[in-house]
């Protein structure tokens, strides 16, 4: 009985393996390859960011609402953001202009540039 029941397992097993291979092939991108960049970086979890300039790393967390944080290793910010057609407006703090910034895909991760200068690299 053990035996019996054991191979009708692994049959329904068997039988799953193409179903699951299908429904795959079949099933559109993931979301995150037609979603904008700006909402990939605010999923709230942190993101090492290298700032171009400074030559610095800071931590970057972003959340969905809008808010987030950017802190080193003295200090933090409580910036907003909104996306932006090709990237990410950031406003670092009330009172501040707030500063766009294009978002493009690379091997390391994502980067930020203004005006065709990268300002920081985000990486996990």
């Amino acid at each position: 009985m053990f035996a019996t029941r054991l191979l009708r397992i692994r049959s329904v097993r068997a039988s799953l393996i193409p179903l699951i291979a299908t429904l795959a092939a079949l099933s559109p991108e993931p979301a995150e390859a037609d979603e904008p960049l700006a909402r990939v970086i605010a999923d709230g979890r942190p993101w090492e960011m290298f700032v171009v300039k400074r030559r610095a790393s800071n931590i970057l967390v972003f959340r969905p609402d809008g808010g987030g944080t950017i802190s080193d290793s003295l200090a933090s910010i409580h910036p907003t953001w909104r996306a932006a057609p090709d990237g990410i407006c950031i406003t670092p703090k009330p009172g501040d202009a707030e500063r766009c910034l294009d978002l493009a895909r690379t091997k390391d991760g994502i980067a930020a540039s203004q005006n065709g200068r990268m300002v920081w690299v985000l990486k996990r």
